[in-house]
């Protein structure tokens, strides 16, 4: 900032000193006066020629760099030098010497045209003045602006550090919580998980014994009605009303193919059957109680069923009675579950104990998650 301001101030003091005249040739500027001593002979810029020196100006062009005729207009390549006190120097074309326009603001490219010019240097180096002061100016309220940046910047960096040291320690804090948690949730989880596999396995256990013993009462069922003379033997002549069983499907199971049911033996017993002959047929057998036969219709008969008359409720007692009776033979006749409707069958409720276990595994899960759930916040406003 000080420098700029040394800088701007240097400059207004140049431009508004009142310029010192140095003798030299016409549109000569001060750096080139070296090389325009008067009494000697002049030689170009170029180094193309030497002339006399009272050649310089004399309105003829005799050097090829146009440097003898600064201050006229006799060569096209010419440059004349606009000293322009009060205001800044300039070089402007020299075919542009005394050509009726004024483009120096000290008037000095027009001394033989007869243009009326006007020296507007101070002027405008005043306004030049005001325009380096506006600058100045800004260019110290920007400094100002810039300086406040920082300083608020430096503040923000700060206080971020200072932030960041307590976030970093109630981290480590956290994060000690988060360990011991931890290992309360895995030292509650163990027996949790110890308990859970031995209720699930007691009951898949239980589960199966369930199948297994529906599956030998139905098997011994199945055998009992195959078995249509009772002696205890079931033989392939025994199966062939059950066409279902048939393995071509040609729709009605021959000798050959109860025989090879029974595993190419003449009879099986009831043994032998539920251990090789009942999980060939299971899936395929049908009881007979498995289809009721549809209600007879008797000639004369209406499709649509009779309005039964009242009854005394002596009567309905009665027929009640008779009706849970006929719901005993269903039962009866019913065939079990199967395999897969025990083992859809929902897993009973845990015991006391065990539930008590997993309650307390969920208690400590949670208190750790919550432990876990605050050191991601805090890492997440660390970022």
């Amino acid at each position: 900032m000080r420098q700029v301001v040394l800088v701007l101030g240097l400059l207004l003091a140049v431009l508004g000193c009142r310029a010192v005249e140095v003798k030299r040739p016409r549109g000569v500027s001060l750096s080139n006066r070296s090389f325009y001593e008067e009494n000697k002979p002049f030689t170009c810029l170029d180094g193309s020629r030497t002339i006399p020196y009272d050649r310089v100006n004399d309105d003829y062009c005799d050097c090829a760099d146009g440097t003898d005729e600064p201050g006229t207009a006799a060569c096209s390549n010419g440059k004349f030098h606009c000293t322009n006190p009060g205001y800044k120097p300039m070089y402007i074309p020299s075919s542009r010497v005394n050509d009726g326009i004024c483009d120096c603001c000290d008037t000095t490219d027009e001394y033989n045209s007869g243009a009326h010019c006007q020296n507007t240097c101070r002027e405008m180096g005043r306004k030049e003045r005001e325009e380096l002061e506006k600058k100045a100016e800004m260019a110290r309220e920007g400094m100002l602006l810039k300086q406040k940046f920082i300083e608020e910047a430096r503040k923000g960096r700060e206080e971020k550090q200072v932030r960041l040291q307590e976030l970093a320690e109630k981290r480590q804090s956290v994060q000690t919580q988060v360990d011991a948690l931890r290992a309360e949730k895995e030292a509650a989880e163990q027996p949790e998980k110890e308990a859970k596999d031995a209720h699930k396995k007691a009951w898949e256990e239980r589960r199966e014994a369930e199948t297994a013993a529906m599956e030998k009462k139905r098997s011994q069922e199945v055998f009992t009605q195959l078995d249509q003379d009772g002696d205890g033997k079931l033989s392939a002549s025994e199966l062939l009303d059950h066409s279902e069983l048939d393995s071509d499907g040609d729709g009605s199971l021959s000798d050959k193919e109860a025989q090879d049911l029974l595993g190419g033996s003449s009879t099986v017993d009831v043994s032998s059957f539920q251990e090789s002959v009942w999980p060939q047929i299971k899936e395929k057998f049908k009881l007979e109680s498995d289809t009721p036969p549809a209600p007879p219709i008797e000639e004369g008969t209406e499709s649509h069923p009779e309005i039964p008359p009242e009854e005394d409720e002596e009567d309905d007692v009665e027929e009640g009675d008779e009706e849970d009776d006929d719901d005993d033979s269903d039962d009866y006749h019913r065939p079990p579950p199967s395999k897969s409707q025990v083992e859809d069958q929902e897993m009973p409720p845990y015991d006391e104990t065990t539930q008590a276990l997993i309650d307390a595994a969920e208690a400590a899960r949670n208190q750790y998650e919550e432990a876990e759930k605050s050191l991601r916040e805090i890492d997440d406003t660390m970022r």
